[in-house]
């Protein structure tokens, strides 16, 4: 096979497109690594966001979950239960103080004879 001067020229056209291609290639190689890295640093930001929403949410939701808790049903009749029997014994004992306070501070019950 002998080469001629119709198919050096050829191939050296082909040399130098590939040269060229590579050439474009490696430019828009390093813009596409460029544009990659910024992506990373863009992405790096929105966890970081990302992770303190769910660190406020999972706070929000203990919160809601705590307050659901307290204002149940079973949670507030206890409570009234108790603040019912706190109110009876706060009448026992005020009707005991003012029987005292009479005793005291009025007429004595008559004791026994001496």
């Amino acid at each position: 096979m002998e080469f001629g001067i119709r198919e050096l020229v050829q191939f050296g056209t082909l040399l130098a497109s590939l040269a060229g291609a590579f050439a474009v290639v490696k430019s828009q190689l390093s813009r596409v690594i460029e544009d990659l890295s910024k992506v990373m640093r863009e992405l790096e930001m929105l966890n970081g966001r990302l992770d303190a929403v769910e660190a406020t949410d999972a706070v929000f939701a203990s919160k809601i979950e705590v307050l659901a808790e307290i204002n149940s049903v079973n949670a507030l009749e206890k409570r009234n239960r108790e603040m019912a029997d706190i109110s009876a014994r706060l009448k026992v004992a005020e009707t005991r103080i003012d029987s005292n306070a009479k005793m005291h501070n009025g007429t004595h019950k008559p004791i026994g004879a001496h």
